[in-house]
């Protein structure tokens, strides 16, 4: 992990645009310098080349003569004017022959030696010495030097300025974007930052964050509504208990009336330890719980078993109980079975008396859906999506608030979320589905029952005992 600070983004940017001009400035004025100097070089060999051309040509014709002396004249005539150039020719036995020098000769020279054959019949060597002064080439080529990395340095400084001016313009967005979110608080959660003006690169990040910031504000409203509904859950019973206390108190009771009102108290405090109990399973739910999956072989039988735990309330609508498909999967029994029961709990007291709740499992490859279906009053659109809703109660009234705290559905999202799948639920025509999915494990063997046109075993309808 890189513990130093990025530090500024527009001197980052300016620095690394000054940089990078630096770096492609000093190459393109170095291609230029070595382009310059390979032309004077060239130049320089041309001219050496040319005076070697002319030596051997007079050479050649002294030999025809044998005239040294017209040969020294003849050299003396080629040789003026040029006032870089020096000449020393010097017999095979070290003698001088000729010498030309230049004006001054200067400290950079060019040197070129030679062989010339002498102009007598003996067919000995004189050796040949040229030298070019190159100061002044050499001078241009330090003054054109100099010229190029200053107009190097300028430029990158320049650019980089340049570049520091542009970058900052360019992230005026952003620092439009932070102006924006210093706005937001708690108190204008509804707020949302302004994308409008925002270049496309910044586009798809405005728009995540707005999502955020919706998310956001529905748990923040959704946390609002929950402590509003839990103080309003545990204001009830503890009334309930601090008045019949308070009236015990008033003035000698009985031992029978104590225990009457000891037996009031314990319903409330049973009341409110399932509340806190419930409360407690949803927020381990919420830190990201996971539950422990054990292989269960059916699970038509597991709602079976759960069915028998509603005899009393199946009997007393008068309901029967249908179980459609089964499916072997990994999963933690005690909670698939809570779940169950919380929707068939809930269905029971919804259902039209007298008609059949069906419980389903269906299966695909990568999930196993658990689904409550019963016949009864149609829930309306806009409250089927709050079913699961923390202290949600799809009838305003609060009928059977004293049972039925709001938690129920609540808890079966959890457990559908524990197990790797989501809660569902749908309302038309006077039929009623809710349910949630499960996400299926590598170990786990789905195995599909189609719904039967006839009932098999594990597809009785049974009145009350299943």
């Amino acid at each position: 992990m890189n513990s130093v600070a990025p530090g500024s983004l527009t001197r980052r940017l300016s620095v690394g645009l000054a940089l990078l001009s630096l770096t492609v400035l000093a190459m393109v004025c170095s291609a230029a310098f070595g382009w310059a100097y390979l032309g004077l070089s060239e130049q320089q060999v041309e001219r050496l080349d040319r005076t070697r051309v002319q030596l051997e040509h007079l050479f050649k014709e002294a030999r025809e003569t044998g005239d040294e002396r017209l040969l020294t004249h003849k050299l003396g005539d080629v040789l003026v004017g040029q006032t870089l150039l020096s000449v020393e020719i010097l017999r095979n036995d070290g003698s001088l022959f000729f010498r030309w020098s230049g004006n001054s000769p200067g400290e950079a020279q060019r040197l070129l030696r030679l062989a010339l054959p002498a102009p007598d019949a003996s067919g000995s060597l004189w050796q040949t010495r040229l030298a070019l002064d190159v100061s002044a080439d050499a001078a241009t080529l330090s003054l054109l030097a100099a010229s190029l990395s200053a107009a190097a340095a300028v430029g990158a400084l320049l650019i980089a300025a340049g570049g520091s001016v542009l970058v900052r313009r360019g992230l005026q967005p952003v620092r439009r974007l932070v102006v924006q979110t210093r706005a937001l608080s708690a108190e204008t959660r509804d707020r949302r930052l302004d994308g409008s003006a925002q270049p496309d690169e910044l586009a798809p990040l405005v728009l995540q964050f707005n999502q955020l910031l919706g998310r956001l504000q529905s748990a923040f409203d959704r946390l609002e509504a929950f402590n509003a509904d839990v103080a309003h859950e545990l204001a009830t019973p503890l009334s309930t208990l601090i008045g019949s206390t308070e009236i015990a108190l008033r003035r000698d009771r009985s031992n029978e009336e104590l225990r009457v009102v000891l037996e009031c108290n314990l319903e409330e405090l049973q009341r409110l330890a399932r509340i806190v109990q419930d409360m407690l399973f949803l927020a381990h739910a919420d830190h990201g719980t996971q539950a422990r999956r054990q292989p269960v072989a059916s699970l038509a039988q597991l709602l079976w078993r759960v069915a028998s735990f509603h005899e009393a309330a199946l009997a007393e609508h008068s309901l029967m109980v249908q179980v459609q498909g089964d499916a072997a999967a990994d999963i933690d029994s005690s909670l698939i079975e809570r779940a169950a029961s919380n929707l068939l709990s809930n269905a029971a007291r919804y259902a039209r008396r007298g008609s059949i709740v069906q419980l389903v499992v269906r299966t695909d490859r990568e999930e196993v859906q658990l689904q409550v279906e019963n016949e009864g009053e149609t829930i309306a659109a806009d409250r089927v999506g709050r079913v699961f809703d923390r202290f949600y109660r799809a009838e305003t009234s609060r009928k059977n608030a004293d049972r039925h705290h709001g938690l129920g559905l609540s808890i079966v999202a959890a457990i559908a979320q524990m197990h790797g799948g989501s809660p569902f639920a749908h309302s038309s025509q006077g039929r009623t589905t809710v349910g949630f999915t499960l996400r299926r494990t590598a170990s786990s063997e789905a195995v599909s029952a189609p719904l039967p046109t006839e009932p098999s075993e594990s597809h009785k309808t049974k009145e009350v005992t299943p």
